[in-house]
Order: structure tokens, then C-alpha cells, then sequence
């Protein structure tokens, strides 16, 4: 079964004391939008394991990149891109991010690495050693294995990034006619699929084999977008059988995972 699928100052414990191949010393003072503070459904890229100072530098490079979420204790960076109107219910409060808007610094040379970004949407302005800039493509997150395909990958094992998550999620993209996201795949029987409710939830098995991807993950994925699914069976004989559903939506955990399928076209008489 597979499916293509009010600015606030910081304390002086925040005042960084920098040296970079842009600015090679001095002290950079930022004030987050908003303390203890993460903007969710709207990341593009994760880093880990970097400074603040190069959080925001990533950021304020890429034209996409509207503010982004950064965690002081674990060094996480998380890059958003612009938000829709009315996102305030995407605010969720939580201890050690704070969220920064880049905007008030662009143009600014005391913060904009890159002043007058000649790069677009989905590039990267990057700094050449004689200081010149070259616009680069950017390694954004996909959002589902159709992404991906875009990008001319093979089938195999991938991270990938919907807008309703905050953290990735590892499936198995078949590239065939288009690029499928796997959710199921059972072949020789190894795979106990005789499971409980909370294994069907968090989702068992091999990517690589037999495994089933996990309830709150087909949750996550089919309410970031429109999506088909798409099952093939084989026979005993041989013979090669699908169904394909133009509409495919799986509920959240209070519905118990409800199940919406229609819009039927195949060669397995409607099953």
C-alpha cells in the first residue's frame, strides 16, 4: 500500500561576543520577538549544534526565511518561512526557544551578511573569499516523497519534513511514476502484523521490508496537503493488481485515526 503522499531585550548574559570571516569582532546584540516562544507548521530547514550567531546568519541569507526558532540549551536552529495571515495560533510556548523575525534587520550591515540578496526563493546567498556573492541551491526540507522526486532521487530511505510536524519523519520513497511515499508493504510474511493500538499508532516493522509507517504519521502527512493513495497487490500467479483513490485523509488521534478513501480507479473491481 503506498501513497504519494512586541520585541523584548535580552539580559546581559545574552550579549555574544563574536568573530566570524564577516565581522571580525565585536558584540551582537539580538532581540528575540518573542522569549519562550516556537512558531510550528511552518519550518523549511533544522540545524543542529550551531550558535545563535549563525542561526541567524542562515536565516537572513535566504530569501524564503521569514524568522526562525532557536533553543540556546540544545543549539537547535529551525528556519521559517513566512507565515499566513493570522498565525499567532502557531505560537506554543516553550521554555528555551525564543522566536526572531529577520526582517527588522535586512538592509541592516551590521546584521545582513548578504546586503541587496540578488538570490531567490529556495537559493542561498553565500560569500566568496573576495567577498563577492554567489546565490546557490538550497537543501530545503520536502515535505513527502513527491518533493523529492523533483530533485531526481532514488527509491530508498528518507527524512522527510510535513508542514504539520516539528520534526522529521523516516520513510521509504518509491520513485516509480512520480515519487510514492511507502506507508505498508508486506511480502513474505517475517512481519507480525497481529499488533496492538499503540504499535498501529507509533507505526513497526522495516523500512526496508515488511513494516507499517504508523498511524499519527499518516495523520501528520495527509493534513499537510491533498493526497492519493495508491495500493498494488500481486497474485499467486503473478498477476499485478491497483487501486488508486484520488482523495486520501487520515484523522487525528480523538477521531481514532478515521479513515477517508474515495474517488476509485483500478483493475481490482472496486476492492
Amino acid at each position: 500500500m503506498i501513497f504519494s503522499l512586541g520585541q523584548l531585550l535580552l539580559p546581559l548574559a545574552d550579549l555574544l561576543v563574536i568573530a566570524s570571516a564577516e565581522c571580525k569582532s565585536g558584540i551582537w546584540i539580538m532581540n528575540p520577538d518573542r522569549m519562550n516562544t516556537r512558531l510550528t507548521g511552518y519550518k523549511i530547514r533544522t540545524f543542529d549544534n550551531i550558535p545563535p550567531r549563525i542561526c541567524f546568519d542562515k536565516c537572513i541569507r535566504r530569501p524564503r526565511c521569514h524568522s526562525y526558532n532557536y533553543n540556546r540549551h540544545i543549539l537547535r536552529c529551525e528556519l521559517n518561512y513566512k507565515p499566513k495571515p493570522g498565525f499567532v495560533e502557531h505560537f506554543h510556548n516553550e521554555v528555551g526557544f525564543v522566536y526572531v523575525d529577520v526582517n527588522h534587520y535586512r538592509g541592516d550591515p551590521m546584521y545582513d551578511t548578504c546586503l541587496g540578496n540578488p538570490c531567490k526563493f529556495g537559493e542561498v546567498c553565500e560569500t566568496k573569499k573576495d567577498s563577492s556573492v554567489v546565490c546557490v541551491k538550497d537543501q530545503e526540507n520536502k515535505e513527502d516523497c513527491t518533493e523529492l522526486f523533483e530533485y531526481k532521487r532514488k527509491s530508498g530511505i528518507y527524512t522527510i519534513y510535513p508542514s504539520t510536524s516539528d520534526e522529521g519523519i523516516k520513510v521509504f520513497c518509491n520513485m516509480t511514476n512520480g515519487g510514492w511515499t511507502v506507508i505498508q508493504r508486506r511480502i513474505d510474511g517475517k512481519e507480525n502484523f497481529h499488533r496492538n493500538w499503540v504499535e498501529y499508532e507509533n507505526g513497526f516493522g522495516d523500512l526496508q521490508h515488511e513494516f507499517w509507517l504508523g498511524n499519527k504519521y499518516l495523520h501528520l502527512l495527509t493534513s499537510s496537503g491533498s493526497y492519493k493513495l495508491r495500493v498494488e497487490l500481486v497474485r499467486g500467479d503473478g498477476t499485478n493488481l491497483y487501486a488508486e483513490y484520488s482523495n486520501f485523509i487520515v484523522g487525528d488521534a480523538e477521531s481514532k485515526y478515521i479513515l477517508t478513501v474515495n474517488g476509485y480507479s483500478g483493475n481490482t473491481g472496486g476492492v
